[in-house]
């Protein structure tokens, strides 16, 4: 599953203990859009759901930037996991 992670998250998931989260962030394919930028994966969609996961304090007292981009990936694996017609 391919799947665009907002650069935010990116940034502090590269902090993270998780080896196959970290592993993934590096091969992932750096995207600028305007003054921010995401990060292209190619994982299986468990990985894009735990590397979600992990992210959850960072909503927690974080600018409304942080928060909006963890509703983005979360809209975005939602999506990802909905059933086609």
């Amino acid at each position: 599953m391919i799947l665009d992670l907002p650069g935010l998250l990116a940034d502090h998931l590269r902090a993270a203990r998780d080896g196959p989260v970290r592993q993934a962030l590096t091969t992932g394919q750096i995207i600028r859009r305007g003054q921010g930028h995401s990060v292209r994966l190619a994982a299986p969609l468990a990985l894009h759901r735990a590397a979600l996961e992990q992210r959850v304090a960072l909503v927690d007292g974080t600018g409304p930037a942080a928060r909006k981009a963890y509703r983005l990936y979360s809209a975005r694996i939602t999506a990802a996991e909905a059933p086609r017609a």
